[in-house]
């Protein structure tokens, strides 16, 4: 409908994930490359994981079109299947051919020489599971089970689990001990920075045909993009597109961040929370979007209508409320005597400057006009009845205290390499290793819930330990 408008030969923000449109940042080039990695180096499993709209599944497309006929893959997009329909898919994906099994054990025979010939062929066999999030717990099973295919020397078929941050819940779940264990390689998708996300929207409009697409969407309104898309390609596909139809219908050739602002709270996308985040970024001083001048406007105006009504209070009621600011600003005189106790308190305050009672019977000295009104002052006080007085605590008293807890050398953080273990690690750090110093070094990492089992990449704190832990 706009392309015309805007001189583009296709939809640039189209929400499919065709490889022409395709746009690898710092960290998807890391990402595409580690899915590479565990193709080429037949890894068994390789976990990637990242927020809905990163673009796992456009990284799936763009490894998958980029093998070659020495690697066989089944992608399954819909893994809400039961463990039969899933060895029914899988037959029919691998075999090309409807198969019918008697049993399973008939099937794992096939599937395993099925293999065994494609590894003597010198090709290789890949499983591709996206929202793997969604997978059941036996389901999960049967796929580690697959993994156990393999000759004395590589596996026989590597297994990609892509899924949202929460698989990585349910695979820590204990059932899913075994194969979180043999997740050898893992990799999370971040969302777009600021610089990203302009290359990205840049990246679409110039392989759309545009032959000015920094006129269509300028830094300022690029950076309105990133604001309320918080950098997930999905987002900036749908705002960028809302808004290029925005613009289209007003006969606006460029993009302002007012219609990307716009264009947001239309789809009122994201959580209530984002949006409120979103709009508070909007409105802070200095801000370039319409919602931060719109809001800004109605301060001006309020701060304008509240001056007027002050001014109208003090015209009709000046000389009062003068008064009473008078009254309450001048303060009474203080009483002598208070002023007395002052510097008598203040006096008891510098201990250095008060003489012990042995100096003061061997050096006569001339008191001063403040030492004498102090010294009536406390007599009195002495003729009176009074509340007891509290108890000092004496020179050793204060001096004690309790005892001085001398730590080891200062707390360590420790990422978590393939072999190690929390006994290496706590030999390495504090020279030794017990149920003691592990039940502290429990206590300061919570993700641990078995001292037994720590993963590749977990980040540890090792606290100084108190004095005397054996």
């Amino acid at each position: 409908m706009y392309t015309e408008f805007f001189e583009l030969i296709e939809k640039p923000f189209s929400l499919s994930t065709s490889p022409r449109f395709l746009y690898l940042g710092e960290k998807h080039k890391e990402a595409l490359a580690i899915l590479r990695y565990g193709v080429m180096e037949r890894q068994g499993f390789v976990l990637l994981t990242g927020e809905v709209g990163t673009g796992k599944t456009t990284m799936v497309r763009a490894l998958l079109s980029s093998l070659d006929s020495g690697v066989k893959y089944v992608h399954l997009a819909n893994p809400l299947l039961s463990p039969k329909e899933f060895i029914s898919y899988l037959i029919l994906s691998a075999f090309e051919n409807k198969v019918h099994f008697k049993t399973k054990s008939e099937f794992l025979i096939a599937f395993e020489a099925f293999l065994t010939k494609m590894r003597q062929r010198n090709r290789h066999f890949l499983l591709v599971i996206d929202e793997a999030h969604k997978l059941s717990f036996d389901l999960l099973e049967e796929i580690r089970l697959l993994s156990n295919l393999e000759t004395a020397e590589e596996k026989l078929i590597s297994i990609f689990l892509v899924g949202q941050p929460e698989l990585n819940d349910r695979l820590s779940e204990p059932r899913c001990r075994p194969l979180l264990q043999r997740i050898s390689v893992r990799y999370h998708i971040p969302p777009l920075d600021v610089k990203e996300t302009r290359e990205y929207v840049m990246t679409r409009l110039k392989k759309a045909g545009s032959k000015r697409a920094e006129e269509i969407f300028s830094r300022k309104t690029t950076d309105a993009v990133h604001q309320y898309s918080q950098g997930y390609p999905r987002m900036i596909n749908i705002l960028s597109d809302n808004a290029l139809l925005l613009g289209y219908s007003k006969g606006e050739s460029k993009i302002s961040p007012a219609m990307i602002e716009s264009c947001y709270r239309d789809l009122q996308l994201g959580t209530s929370e984002e949006k409120a985040s979103a709009l508070k970024r909007a409105s802070k001083p200095g801000s370039e979007h319409l919602g931060g001048t719109l809001m800004s406007r109605w301060k001006w105006a309020a701060v304008l209508l509240i001056a007027g009504i002050l001014a109208f209070v003090a015209i009709m009621h000046g000389d009062q409320i003068l008064a009473k600011f008078v009254s309450a600003s001048v303060k009474p005189p203080r009483p002598k005597a208070e002023m007395v106790r002052e510097k008598a308190l203040v006096m008891e305050k510098k201990p250095e400057k008060i003489a012990t009672p042995a100096a003061v019977a061997s050096t006569p000295e001339k008191q001063s006009p403040v030492v004498e009104e102090v010294k009536a002052e406390v007599k009195e006080k002495k003729e009176m009845p009074s509340e007891p007085a509290l108890e000092r605590p004496g020179p050793s008293e204060v001096r004690a205290g309790p005892p001085e807890i001398r730590a080891e050398p200062a707390g360590q953080t420790i990422v978590v390499k393939r072999g190690d273990t929390l006994d290496m690690l706590s030999s390495r750090i504090y020279g030794r290793s017990n149920e003691r110093v592990i039940k502290i070094i429990q206590k300061n990492n919570p993700d641990i819930k078995d001292p037994d089992f720590i993963l590749p990449g977990q980040k540890l704190i090792f606290p100084p330990l108190p004095e005397g832990t054996q």
